[in-house]
């Protein structure tokens, strides 16, 4: 019998300051390059099928046109397939944004998605459904731009397709990341968690 369980997916915002500096040694002429480590990125999940409806509520139109440019851009894989749900059906994911998101206690996640799954013996559950929030208040207090908000929801879709958060900062699925687009590590996991449905 399959178990039906149910995960929370928050992202908190933290402020980092990079200093960059760069020493000059006179006395010598060798010179290091560190290669970046690249890191796969996990998935935890997937549909039952590759075409995954959704469905957007919400009067903000900025934030629906987030939610759409992250359903082109995961469309765009080739890998699953999101289209709207028919008027009157219930949506696999449910795409929202809200004014505020108080997850537990914290007000710092730019987005938030929880879902329910049943967990298989393998390494894969099965996604029964989603719900991902962008949070207005944060990403217009943190001057988010529509690129960047659209990456965030580019993430939390990601999310809920089966994806987990990658510790490549590459990846559209890197925790602290609000530049950055679907790499080719997201595409392979992707592949990877849908490669027998």
């Amino acid at each position: 019998m399959l178990s039906i369980y149910t995960q929370k997916i928050k992202h908190v915002v933290r402020m980092i300051i990079i200093t960059a500096s760069l020493v000059i040694s006179l006395g010598a002429s060798l010179t290091t390059t560190a290669q970046a480590k690249t890191y796969k990125t996990p998935s935890w999940g997937h549909w039952d099928s590759r075409t995954v409806t959704y469905s957007m509520s919400g009067s903000s139109k900025s934030y629906k046109k987030s939610w759409k440019t992250a359903i082109k851009r995961w469309n765009k894989t080739k890998i699953v397939h999101l289209k709207a749900a028919k008027a009157g059906h219930k949506a696999d994911i449910a795409l929202q944004s809200s004014a505020k998101l108080d997850t537990d206690g914290e007000k710092l996640y730019t987005g938030f998605t929880n879902y329910s799954f049943y967990r298989h013996t393998s390494a894969l559950s099965e996604i029964v459904s989603a719900k991902s929030t962008l949070n207005r208040d944060l990403l217009t207090d943190y001057h988010y731009t529509k690129k960047q908000r659209a990456n965030v929801a580019t993430h939390e879709l990601g999310h809920a397709l089966g994806l987990s958060h990658s510790k490549d900062k590459k990846s559209v699925m890197y925790a602290k990341n609000r530049y950055k687009t679907i790499d080719h590590q997201d595409k392979k996991a992707l592949t990877k968690a849908y490669a027998n449905v």
